[in-house]
């Protein structure tokens, strides 16, 4: 194969020369058998796994596509694949039923997207998220990753009478993406997109494939993440990663732990902030902004008084890196009503898959240890498994699900047919039944906290929610199960009582006000989720208000809860003076859960479970995003721009 001419150089507009600059079938073509056999042993391998990886993205698009139309999640269409072969090619379906026999033989207009589109459909359209089931057809041997798109056969035999060697693009597989999707777009013409095939076709390569992919999910990010995707993608990955794997993407730089994930946002985040030139560089006026500041500020200054001033740096770090900066540049990159709502519904959809795993989990658990065991009942109560999921956790599941139930209340409320009430109906019963059996107590009272702030303003919703919370409580207790005995729940209390009673006592005034430092880096490497009796080894208490004073003094927990309050306090603004129903019950939907979550910070450090750190703040990034645009506050009402004349 000829590779004396760039394939990088070629992904420019086609010259003159390029249009004629070999005959179809010369010897600058590769044997098709030789070159497609291995591509396709090793693409087949590469879509098998990112099918597995990407099985959570692929089910939440599947489910949202169904709920927002009545027709089938795929589209199955005929497509004119190497040597004119047709095949049937997948795709997630964006438009109504029947829309290509409705327009015949031409291309979707415009006019036609706007007519046929589906509610999500423009959407997975601009993401690319819709030829996500293409990779079957990659496993099938039908199509590659890259390479010239396949075309409808009804367009086939026009075009290879107007076009001249229009044949010539079948002599290699399509691709889900390729050269003209690059350099082009849909709207091409299509002796245009010839022009880019055969530049594919002289220079084709497994690396130029490579090089393809990579390329079009830059431009798919680079479209996007200053809209606030990169947040889903960031969501979904710390949800959906087992803590056991964790330890995995820390590695040492200078002595001191880094995270991949960690080091991920820092630079994707710095990526949306820069990518337009220092010129474009805004910053929204919000409640983060000074109590940030405020927070950065007093951890360098605390960092001079300590024995340890690079163990408060990085301790600082963290809760900057994976907490306020998340929030912030949702507030400074998402806008739209459409994709907030998007947003919010992969978080609420996240966190029923989640519960339906922890159900799964212990039933299957404990009926095999029924089966297997010859323990007494009361003994097998003793050793029931908690539902935990993939955090591992229960706390950190209960603190997950109590986060997301306002979210699902909140389109109970919003349905607009019967049909998709029902849906959410159920969903929000999976996620409340999950709670019940993770058997964390501070996660119920979290959750009926949360769950009657976000009711109380329809009286008749929340008695009902009061008495299902009751029932559901009293149906534990009747099991006989430990934890909600009446003398183990003295015991516990008394416990949790005298944990911090010592330490309050203990400790000198100066360390409530200037803290200690951190007293374990937050991370899988040195603070293990793996219960109570370990932190307390370590010198931890499982309360996140206590720990924030011990690290940071009682300075620094002010700061956090003035960050927390002074959100809350402007979505409660934002929420009186909205007219738009939809943003309104969300922001009430966030509010409640805040204020559950501070709860559930009394009963474990959830600042410290990255997954926990990542959903709180995404909230608080959501909630502000949507106060902003309520608002009115434009790109253009900001508090400093780099590059203004007169600054």
């Amino acid at each position: 194969m000829n590779h004396s001419t760039s394939a990088l150089g070629k992904l420019g507009a086609a010259t003159e020369a390029e249009k004629v600059y070999w005959p179809p079938t010369g010897p600058d073509i590769a044997p098709v058998s030789r070159f497609e056999t291995l591509s396709w042993l090793i693409q087949a391998l590469f879509s098998l796994m990112g099918l597995v990886l990407l099985f959570p993205v692929i089910l939440l698009i599947a489910i949202l596509v169904k709920l927002t139309d009545r027709g089938p999640v795929f589209y199955r269409g005929e497509r004119v694949g190497i040597r004119e072969q047709i095949f049937r090619i997948y795709k997630f379906r964006t438009l109504v039923p029947k829309t290509e026999e409705k327009i015949g033989a031409r291309l979707l207009s415009k006019e036609d997207r706007i007519l046929y589109q589906t509610k999500i459909g423009r959407f997975l359209k601009r993401s690319k998220l819709d030829e996500l089931p293409q990779l079957i057809n990659v496993i099938r041997g039908e199509m590659r990753l890259a390479g010239p798109r396949p075309i409808r056969p009804v367009f086939l035999e026009r075009f290879k009478d107007e076009i001249p060697h229009y044949a010539s693009r079948f002599l290699a597989c399509p691709g889900i993406t390729g050269i003209a999707q690059l350099r082009g777009g849909y709207y091409t013409s299509p002796r245009n997109k010839l022009r880019y095939d055969r530049i594919y076709l002289k220079n084709r390569s497994l690396l130029l494939d490579l090089k393809l992919v990579l390329l079009t999910f830059a431009k798919i990010l680079n479209r996007w993440l200053s809209r606030g995707f990169f947040v889903l993608f960031l969501f979904l990955f710390v949800s959906f990663i087992p803590p056991s794997l964790q330890p995995l993407l820390y590695f040492s730089l200078f002595g001191i732990n880094v995270s991949l994930i960690h080091l991920f946002i820092l630079l994707l985040c710095c990526w949306i902030f820069l990518k337009n030139g220092p010129a474009q560089i805004s910053l929204f006026q919000s409640p983060l902004n000074l109590p940030i500041l405020s927070f950065i500020a007093l951890s360098m200054g605390l960092a001079l008084f300590s024995q340890d001033p690079s163990g408060v740096a990085q301790g600082a770090t963290y809760y900057v890196v994976t907490g306020f900066l998340v929030s912030f540049m949702i507030v400074n990159s998402v806008g739209t009503t459409a994709f907030i709502t998007l947003m919010v519904r992969v978080v609420a959809l996240t966190s029923v898959l989640l519960s339906l795993l922890g159900l799964f989990q212990i039933f299957i658990v404990n009926y095999t240890m029924a089966l297997a065991s010859s323990l007494s009942p009361e003994r097998l109560l003793e050793s029931y498994v908690r539902a935990s999921s993939i955090p591992g956790n229960p706390k950190v599941l209960a603190v997950y699900l109590v986060l997301g139930i306002p979210l699902l209340l909140s389109e109970v409320i919003r349905a607009r047919s019967q049909r998709e009430r029902d849906f959410w109906l159920v969903s929000t019963t999976i996620s409340f039944i999950g709670i019940f059996f993770t058997q964390s107590r501070l996660g119920l009272l979290a959750l009926m906290v949360t769950g009657t702030l976000f009711l109380y303003r329809r009286l008749s919703h929340a008695f009902s929610f009061f008495m299902i919370f009751l029932l559901f409580l009293l149906f534990l207790v009747s099991l006989g199960i430990p934890r909600f005995s009446p003398p183990g729940i003295r015991g516990d209390l008394a416990e949790w009582i005298t944990d911090r009673t010592d330490i309050i006592e203990t400790l000198p005034a100066q360390a409530w006000l200037l803290g200690l430092g951190p007293l374990a880096l937050p991370n899988p490497i040195t603070e293990p989720q793996d219960g109570e009796a370990d932190q307390r080894d370590k010198g931890l208490i499982n309360n996140m208000h206590l720990t924030l004073m011990l690290e940071h003094g009682i300075a620094g927990w002010l700061i956090m809860m003035w960050l927390i309050f002074s959100s809350v306090w402007a979505m409660k603004g934002a929420y009186d003076r909205a007219k738009d129903e939809r943003l309104k019950t969300i922001l009430w939907a966030i509010i409640s859960s805040v204020l559950g979550f501070l709860v559930s910070m009394n009963g474990m450090n959830t600042f410290y479970n990255l997954t926990i750190q990542v959903f709180f703040w995404s909230l608080i990034g959501i909630g502000l995003a949507i106060v902003i645009q309520l608002n009115g506050q434009l790109r253009h009402n900001l508090v400093w721009r780099f590059g203004d004349a007169g600054d």
